[in-house]
Order: C-alpha cells, then structure tokens, then sequence
C-alpha cells in the first residue's frame, strides 16, 4: 500500500527536523529517526521545527537553512516559506 499524503509530508517533516537537529549536533528523538525512515510510524513534529527554527539565532539559520549545497537545506528553506505562509510567524 502506498503511503498517503499524511504519511508523506510527516516524514519529510521529520526528515528536516532531524536535520536541524544534527547540523546543531543535538540528540534526535527516536521517534523522529523511525518517522524519518518509514513510513510506519508517522509523527507530527511541524511544531517541534517552526519553533526550533525561530530559536536559531542568524548565523545558525543561514548556516542551517540558506546553505546552496545541502538538498537538505534548501528543502528546509521551502518548508519554512511555506509554514509562514499559510502559519503566520510571530
């Protein structure tokens, strides 16, 4: 069965969330090393990143997300302007 598009956007949210989490050399939950692995355990974690996100201070953020060479990060930089679009930032 092919994954829904819950499923889909859970994962790559918590793909980026640990991401952030790495490039700041923080533990990852296991919760979100499962999600971002499979899609058998979904977890909402779009909370957990906006707010990790807004913690960063200007160095980190441009380190993390405006970095041109990372997919990651610029995966991260689009789900970023999307949440401030539809989920004002404040």
């Amino acid at each position: 069965m092919n994954p829904n598009n819950r499923e889909v956007q859970a994962r790559k949210t918590c793909e980026l969330y640990a991401y952030v989490l790495i490039s700041q050399d923080k533990e990852v939950p296991d919760a979100i090393l499962e999600c971002a692995s499979s899609y058998d355990y979904p977890v909402e974690c779009v909370t957990e990143l906006a707010q990790e996100l807004k913690s960063l201070d200007t160095a980190t953020f441009e380190r993390i997300v405006k970095n041109p060479f990372s997919q990651e990060a610029r995966d991260l930089a689009q789900w970023w302007e999307m949440y401030q679009t539809y989920i004002p930032v404040s």
